[in-house]
């Protein structure tokens, strides 16, 4: 067959040289159906197809130059980013030297063991009896209505300056402002609060008080910083808080005790005084007072990073309740009773003749009375413990020193290791020497 026989497939066939046909009708000077314009057809093909693959080569080629450009600016960010961290982290160690260095947390080994005072700087307390001691948090346990708030209004006008002694003892003013953070029922502690202060007061407790009514904006045992950014933002130099339940959530649970602990040392670690109401979990023996830690609510991280722990006792509105320390930073305060004025606001200790020791020493004149004697009035047991023993014997030592009792040993009167104490004290407690009171019990 010759190509003047040829005759296209039919079209609905694939036809091979159609795309040549159609682009040799663009400039092909041979006949349609020739040979030469044919071999025109494909010279031309084949020309295009070599001229796409050059094309695509290139492609591919500045494809691969982009991808390596690119790659290197990565590399080049990268190092860039990584260089710059390193060099933040270098100034951030070096500026973290510096703050160690010249952080007040940081003691030679000298100062840190040697340089310490005879007693514990005391905010609320004298000499020995040390209720609430600088840089340590004071907790005031109780169940309800036994007088936490009205004990801590007390404090409140003691901090401010209003009144110098609170059930007795002298209390520190402070220079900047205090902080309340009325969190469990503000409004009834506004009300407990309120009886207090006068109006003639107004402008001064305007700038040196500043209270928080409700929840806290995040949970102290999951922020630790809470209690520093809410007295450096109402520049306080002490924070009442009220209650710790409150302030964290699930305190029975050590990992929220330890993280509220957490918060509670970095406001301490800033000098940042503390404050904190709290519950009871469970009566005593007998249904009486709890006489140790365990009668607080909560995890033992709680009571273990506190300073200084009172316990008030009694049923709710009773006008007078007992005070035990539970916790010292010295020596143990009381326990005595304590007698609310609720119509004022204020409280004073009450001497109970069937409690007190210096009382119960004024009517055994004539034959003194044991430290078992002692022991048995002053923690009202029948038969106490060898702690008790002890914590009354150092109690009429200090009545001694006080000048409240005289010891005999039964060989002439001193104090050495009399078995019998006798009272010196005035038949009325008004009587009593202005200086130290009753063994700071009035």
């Amino acid at each position: 067959m010759t190509m003047t026989d040829w005759t296209p497939p039919p079209s609905n066939e694939f036809d091979p040289w159609a795309g040549m046909v159609a682009y040799s009708t663009r400039g092909n000077p041979h006949p349609a159906g020739s040979r030469e314009h044919v071999e025109w057809d494909q010279r031309v093909a084949a020309e295009r197809a070599a001229a796409e693959q050059e094309e695509a080569a290139v492609r591919e080629i500045r494809k691969r130059q982009r991808l390596t450009d690119e790659t290197e600016r990565e590399l080049v960010r990268m190092r860039a980013r990584r260089a710059a961290e390193e060099m933040f982290a270098a100034e951030e160690a070096e500026k973290a030297k510096r703050a160690v260095a010249e952080s007040a947390r940081v003691f030679t080994g000298g100062s840190f063991l040697l340089d310490i005072p005879d007693t514990p700087p005391a905010i609320w307390g004298k000499g020995d009896d040390v209720l609430w001691a600088e840089g340590e948090s004071l907790i005031i346990a109780g169940p309800q209505g036994v007088g936490k708030t009205t004990i801590a209004g007390q404090l409140l006008r003691g901090l401010t300056g209003l009144q110098t002694e609170v059930l007795g003892f002298p209390i520190e003013s402070v220079k900047k402002r205090v902080g309340y953070l009325a969190m469990d029922r503000p409004a009834q502690a506004r009300r407990a609060l309120g009886r207090m202060f006068r109006e003639e007061e107004r402008g001064f407790i305007d700038e040196m008080i500043r209270f928080w009514a409700g929840p806290l904006p995040t949970d102290a045992a999951v922020d630790p910083l809470t209690f520093v950014r809410i007295a450096r933002q109402i520049e306080a130099e002490v924070l009442f808080v009220d209650s710790m339940k409150d302030a964290a959530i699930g305190l029975s649970k050590d990992e929220v005790g330890a993280g509220y602990n957490r918060a509670r040392q970095y406001a301490l670690a800033e000098g940042i005084q503390i404050v904190e109401l709290h519950h009871v979990v469970k009566n005593g023996a007998d249904g009486k007072a709890p006489r140790n830690l365990a009668g607080i609510y909560g995890s033992t991280w709680l009571t273990s990073g506190a300073g200084s722990v009172i316990m008030l006792w009694g049923e709710a509105g009773d006008p007078i309740i007992e005070l035990n320390h539970l916790k010292q930073p010295l020596n143990e305060v009381g326990p005595f009773k304590v007698r609310h004025n609720r119509e004022t606001g204020i409280s004073e200790v009450f001497h109970d003749e069937d409690t007190d020791v210096i009382a119960l020493a004024r009517r055994c004149r004539s034959t003194g009375l044991s430290a078992q004697e002692a022991a048995c009035c002053l923690f009202q047991v029948e038969k106490p413990t060898t702690a008790q023993l002890e914590k009354t014997r150092r109690k009429l030592a200090k009545f001694v020193d006080d000048g409240l009792l005289v010891a005999d040993g039964g060989g002439g009167r001193g104090r050495g290791n009399a078995a019998r104490w006798f009272a010196v004290a005035p038949e009325s407690w008004g009587e009593a020497p202005e200086e130290g009171g009753w063994g700071g019990l009035g």
